[in-house]
């Protein structure tokens, strides 16, 4: 009875034996690694801090106030895509390579439409960090880590 009463009780049991947790557990992360989270989090605050600004500063000129909103919406959607998918990479999930490294690649198509209509200074301050996510995503230290996985789910 008393095992039963144990078993049920909704005070926690600090003193049980814990799971490994993720953080203060995990496998050492090549530089690359690091590199790749630290890009996806800064292009993502970088979006979401400016599409921000941009809604606070500005008056909506060819949208009207609810399609402006609709776009703030959708720049902060993406902005918090970008830093998930940097945590999930920072986490070792291999499934968020594909979507992180997609969203790379069109920011870097989205860089020459800067470098085409002469803002080159633009156009290079998106082609830079996509590209070198790009890059790193696919050496050998970053492939072997996010294959080598840790057994948790993800």
């Amino acid at each position: 009875m008393v095992g039963m009463l144990e078993k049920d009780s909704p005070q926690p049991d600090f003193n049980a034996p814990q799971g490994p947790r993720r953080f203060t557990h995990a496998r050492p992360r090549p530089w690359p690694v690091w590199l790749i989270f630290l890009i996806l989090l800064m292009q993502g605050l970088a979006v979401g801090f400016s599409s921000v600004a941009q809604f606070v500063a500005s008056e909506p000129e060819q949208l009207d106030t609810v399609g402006y909103i609709a776009m703030l919406v959708l720049y902060l959607l993406l902005a918090a895509v970008l830093i998930l998918l940097g945590f999930r990479l920072f986490m070792g999930a291999p499934g968020a390579r594909t979507p992180a490294m997609v969203l790379q690649l069109m920011i870097v198509v989205l860089s020459f439409s800067f470098f085409a209509s002469g803002v080159w200074q633009v156009g290079a301050l998106f082609l830079v960090p996509a590209a070198v996510a790009l890059v790193l995503a696919f050496v050998g230290p970053t492939q072997a880590w996010l294959a080598a996985g840790d057994g948790a789910p993800s």
